[in-house]
């Protein structure tokens, strides 16, 4: 039986989890001077063995049934109002169990480092004129032995607000002496005043520009879907919306009417993007169009400096803003009256995180958006086949937009079979006969082009072929990509790099030669066909060493660039009604990856990639080169053909009872002495198999298809189940019980995007 209040002593019993060391709730009490202070999500500071920690208060009272004078105080609150929701409280609690997560992984992605830390916000000292101003004869005398105390009075006359002092004694090359002698004769006054860390970006004013200057009005398809999410949204019940509308429907302007009904009714919403950083047009809109209406929008991405990220973190949890745009951790925000999420282009595995608490960010937005009564709308051209099935049985509401805004034509496909056409040496390189004819003439109408690879470097392999020597990462069991431009060869993986040897290193052979392309190979190709075209070039490489993604798009945007070679980055947010043309030089690279995923992702991929063309009044053209011209993926994506797509990988997947008819939990054990590994793991596997192998299916344990990865060899086992909820808790309790070698390392992953 909870006590919460134990008013012989005047203190309130408290259960606090601990953000460090603990992994579960302690009983704390709370002095007299705090009782009004604390609340169920409160971060407060407690000691803790010899040490004070900071921790959440998981709610008031306790039923550890020890005796109040056992019982240590709290030291203090770190923020006068609650740190994490009680909603949130909830999500934590079932994102532990469902990702088999410990608290402290949970609440460290929850709580941003600065907040944990305790940052406070940031003051200024500002100056402005005190109530006593001098008359005429004590200003002439001012100006006469003090003129630099004279010119920041009459500075100070003409502002209108305060100004940060340091700035106008720059300004002005005043000293603090003179500032201060005003101060002392009370002619101006000095005070603290909040300053926000607001990250302000040329790249996105301009996005912002373009977008106040636009104006709508919906479609028909868009006005129904939108009027459907009002409709949801009025009624204050949990519902999931999934919009699937082709590339260029206007589906960012249905998010934007939905954020306006939200908001409207005195709640706020959650505006989630893959990346927000590809994405500055959409941050743009939606900010400005917000504005218009005095809503307040913050962004939330990792490059935010910890003042900044505090800021709006603490302008949401006191709802001075109401809506946040961001990547997947966005779904934490804590926002007061929470009545809608959008999870743009939930098809991307990006909203899948890769280290504890592996959480994807769509699936914790729907059920956050549950235990609120919230709306949930998951929007794409191309939907996930979970999203997809989750219509077929009635737990999604879908709403489509079938046409382009204006009813601008959907760009023609071309598919280059290169068995028949392989590219040929010399000009152009990588790319096909049709290929090279349409980049020149789009160069030739000034119009622009973009060219699609999502492998980075010059060359993916570099072999001998006298003794087949093959150059190696030494730390992961895939072969080193050659970068041109430093001569070296590198590992995408653990960033491992080494010279690019002159002979082979294990014959002493000269021929030794460079297999595959890269991006920097296809832009090489493309300045020998188009030697006066402004062609750049951005992937993870070139972005770090060049302006960076925004600095790129911008100059695309202004028509600065002619060709814009790159890997998936390209492939999202890009809205320019200039691009008529868009290649994508090798289709395969994605089709044969060892993962049951990967015809739905080449299928996506394709389809997000050509739909970068023809958004603008000229109709666009997309060139897909590849060596297996008749797989499904391929021609269903030629064709635009959703539903057909749909129905053969559904089928497949059906047949097999993969996702989405089961659940599937991945678990990795790795270790440096690969003999270990493998026999403990197949001791886990019998110790399984007699515990829980009557409700779940097991399949393994095998090598991971990049069996060594930073000098850890791997191996994996599948876990096929009907509900994660009831069966991963069973796995996880025998899991305790489990003897392991401190040598190997074991990993759950729930629901996994990445199977290598």
């Amino acid at each position: 039986m909870l006590n919460p209040v134990l008013t012989a002593q005047g203190a309130t019993v408290v259960e606090v989890v601990p953000l460090t060391g603990v992994d579960r709730a302690l009983a704390y009490r709370t002095p007299d001077t705090m009782r009004d202070q604390v609340h169920v999500g409160s971060l407060v500071r407690m000691p803790l063995r010899r040490r004070h920690e900071i921790g959440i208060v998981r709610r008031l009272g306790s039923d550890s049934g020890l005796p109040l004078k056992r019982l240590r105080a709290l030291t203090d609150t770190v923020y006068p109002f609650p740190a994490v929701s009680r909603d949130l409280l909830q999500l934590a609690a079932w994102m532990q169990v469902y990702y088999a997560a410990s608290g402290e992984a949970v609440f460290e992605t929850m709580i941003p480092a600065p907040i944990r830390r305790g940052l406070k916000p940031k003051r200024i000292k500002v100056l402005k004129l005190g109530l006593v101003s001098p008359d005429a004869a004590e200003m002439a005398a001012l100006q006469q032995r003090a003129p630099k105390q004279a010119a920041l009075y009459g500075f100070l006359k003409t502002q209108a607000q305060p100004i940060p002092r340091t700035e106008v004694l720059k300004r002005l090359k005043v000293g603090a002496g003179s500032c201060d002698a005003l101060i002392r004769r009370g002619w101006i006054v000095e005070e603290l005043h909040r300053e926000e860390r607001v990250a302000y970006d040329d790249t996105l004013a301009g996005a912002e520009h373009n977008a106040a200057a636009e104006e709508f009005t919906l479609t028909g398809e868009q006005a129904a879907a939108a009027a459907a999410l009002a409709k949801s949204l009025e009624s204050q019940q949990f519902a999931v919306h999934l919009l699937q509308g082709v590339t260029g429907s206007g589906k960012t302007e249905v998010y934007l009417q939905a954020i306006f009904t939200a908001v409207a009714d005195g709640g706020s919403a959650i505006f989630l993007v893959p990346e927000v950083a590809l994405t500055p047009q959409t941050v743009g809109r939606l900010r400005t169009r917000l504005a218009r209406v005095g809503v307040k929008a913050v962004v939330w991405h990792s490059r935010l400096t910890e003042g900044e990220r505090f800021d709006a973190w603490e302008a949401l949890a006191t709802g001075r803003a109401q809506v946040v745009v961001g990547a997947r951790s966005a779904v934490f925000a804590p926002v007061l009256n929470l009545r809608l999420i959008i999870v743009d282009e939930e098809h991307e595995p990006a909203y899948k995180q890769e280290e504890a608490p592996r959480y994807h960010g769509r699936d914790v937005a729907v059920y956050r958006s549950q235990l609120c009564g919230a709306v949930c709308v998951v929007g794409s051209a191309t939907p996930s086949l979970e999203s997809l099935y989750n219509v077929e049985i009635g737990k999604y509401v879908v709403n489509k937009l079938t046409r382009r805004v204006d009813d601008r034509q959907m760009p023609t496909v071309h598919v280059v079979d290169l068995r028949r056409e392989a590219p040929k040496a010399g000009e152009g390189g990588t790319l096909s006969q049709l290929l090279r004819e349409k980049l020149c003439e789009r160069f030739e109408r000034r119009e622009q082009s973009i060219l699609f690879l999502n492998r980075r470097g010059y060359a993916r392999s570099v072999i001998c072929p006298e003794c087949g020597y093959v150059a190696e990462c030494t730390e992961c069991s895939l072969a080193l990509t050659y970068h041109r431009l430093d001569e070296r060869l590198r590992c995408h993986l653990c960033r491992h790099e080494e010279h690019m040897p002159q002979a082979c290193p294990h014959c002493g052979g000269e021929e030794i030669r460079r297999r595959g392309q890269g991006t920097q190979r296809v832009e090489a190709g493309v300045r020998r066909l188009l030697p006066h075209a402004r062609i750049v070039r951005m992937d993870a490489d070139a972005v770090r060493r060049g302006k960076g993604f925004r600095g790129v798009l911008a100059d695309f945007r202004l028509g600065k660039i002619d060709v814009l070679v790159g890997t998936q980055m390209i492939g999202k947010g890009l809205d320019f009604p200039n691009v008529t043309l868009v290649g994508i030089v090798d289709a395969d690279v994605s089709l044969h990856m060892p993962d049951f995923r990967a015809s739905e992702r080449t299928f996506q991929l394709l389809v997000q990639v050509a739909g970068r063309a023809g958004r603008g009044d000229r109709t666009g053209e997309v060139v897909v080169q590849t060596f297996t011209p008749h797989s499904a993926p391929i021609q269903f994506a030629r064709h635009s053909d959703f539903e057909g797509f749909l129905s053969e990988e559904l089928a497949q997947r059906k047949a097999f009872r993969y996702p989405p008819y089961r659940r599937l939990v991945r678990h990795v054990f790795q270790g440096r002495n690969p003999d270990k590994v493998s026999f403990f793991i197949e001791q886990w596997a019998r110790r399984l198999e007699e515990m829980v192998g009557d409700t779940i299916e097991i399949r393994g344990p095998t090598p991971t298809p990049l069996e060594r990865l930073r000098g850890e060899y791997r191996f994996q086992l599948w876990y096929f189940m009907e509900s994660v909820t009831r069966s991963l808790p069973r796995i996880s309790e025998v899991r305790k019980g489990f003897a392991m070698d401190g040598a190997v390392r074991d990993v759950l992953d729930v629901d996994p995007m990445n199977l290598l």
